[in-house]
């Protein structure tokens, strides 16, 4: 299991704001379940059945919102940067 935020430069959609948008973790099984920081004060939960699906809709669709991902340990990946299907395990 790995836990990421989502940090957003710009939000061209004007729903989710910038900064630290998202929380969520990469499980071991490749299943990614989210939780919008919006609205206030409690969000939304998603699942998704691979982290492919997740980067598809919430990052790669919307390149113009600078999305970078904040892994737990301090790894970040930029735009230009993604991988596919990341192991869980930070490895």
């Amino acid at each position: 299991m790995r836990a990421f935020a989502v940090y957003r430069d710009e939000d061209v959609s004007g729903v989710s704001g910038t900064g630290i948008v998202v929380e969520g973790v990469l499980f071991s099984t490749g299943v990614v379940v989210i939780h919008w920081l919006t609205p206030p004060p409690w969000g939304s939960i998603n699942i998704f059945e691979s982290w492919d699906q997740f980067m598809a809709i919430h990052v790669g669709a919307h390149p113009e919102n600078r999305s970078e991902i904040h892994w737990a340990d301090g790894e970040v990946w930029g735009p230009g940067h993604w991988r596919s299907n990341p192991s869980p395990f930070g490895e």
